[in-house]
């Protein structure tokens, strides 16, 4: 049987922008002087018009949710599990990501000179030509990169003390990542319950209103669970094939009220099945 470290590898997402903010020292006073106040708090320029470094924004965030959705927890400092069975896929969809990050920045950096121009009449008198970085230098503010390391195996862990202390050292590193595990596991039967259980309360309510996107979740999660599913667990196994069952026109449960309810006592079956595995 394969350990753990065999299965999976850790992955952790690092993007870094420009906030194009910058804290006015004056301003901040003459306001404070004006309402007869002090310690009131700062004031920030926006050196850049939102709308433009939102576009940049909005590509990582869409990055951050594919990471989460693509991975499994694991550390507190934003380490993910990367299993093995979903590493192609997940470093096919991250480039595509990477690309469109950069091509909007580059976008930005081209425009960045107008963008400028733009602040200076915006700004005003507080704009300041020291406030914002040379054009050579803007491109060092965005970056988007994927760490990777392995899981580090307990037969390995060697250090020059106590052989009891080694000893109780790896148990504690087992345990630990044991609890990973579990939580990994968790996940995934909560990530099933959420999607599950959301179809369960529209089904269940009689003229609920529904977006295919109901039936499209639950098809998403068939696709994409198997590849997250690192300890080959068979129950989860066995969930997912039941719920494709539930990949069914949606159209028909609006218009089919016996198919519907049909359809809800076997969502509502397979939720009781992932509550009792959740406890």
């Amino acid at each position: 049987m394969k350990s753990i470290s065999e299965k999976g590898i850790l992955v952790n997402l690092k993007i870094s922008q420009w906030t194009a903010r910058k804290y006015d020292k004056k301003v901040s006073k003459q306001i404070e002087q004006e309402h007869n106040a002090y310690n009131a708090g700062n004031f920030n320029k926006l050196l850049i018009a939102e709308n433009e470094l939102r576009k940049i924004s909005a590509v990582a965030n869409r990055t951050r949710d594919f990471l989460y959705d693509n991975t499994l927890p694991w550390g507190d400092n934003g380490d993910r599990l990367l299993p093995s069975t979903n590493l192609f896929e997940f470093i096919n969809q991250f480039n595509d990501y990477k690309k469109k990050f950069d091509e909007t920045v580059e976008k930005f950096i081209f425009e960045y000179p107008s963008l400028k121009q733009e602040a200076q009449i915006r700004l005003n008198g507080m704009f300041q030509e020291t406030d914002y970085p040379a054009p050579t230098n803007i491109k060092q503010k965005f970056d988007m990169q994927i760490g990777v390391m392995s899981i580090p195996k307990t037969s390995n862990f060697l250090l020059e003390v106590d052989a009891e202390e080694v000893e109780n050292l790896k148990n504690q590193i087992e345990s630990e990542i044991h609890k990973r595990i579990l939580q990994g596991t968790k996940n995934i039967w909560t990530r099933i319950k959420d999607a599950v259980g959301h179809m369960v309360e529209r089904l269940s309510t009689k003229d609920a209103v529904f977006r295919n996107s109901l039936i499209e979740n639950i098809q998403e999660l068939i696709e994409l669970l198997p590849r997250l599913n690192f300890t080959q667990d068979r129950d989860i196994s066995e969930v997912i094939e039941n719920m494709k069952t539930l990949v069914v026109n949606p159209e028909k449960l609006r218009t089919d009220e016996s198919f519907r309810n049909q359809k809800a006592q076997e969502a509502k079956a397979i939720l009781d099945k992932v509550s009792d595995f959740l406890g």
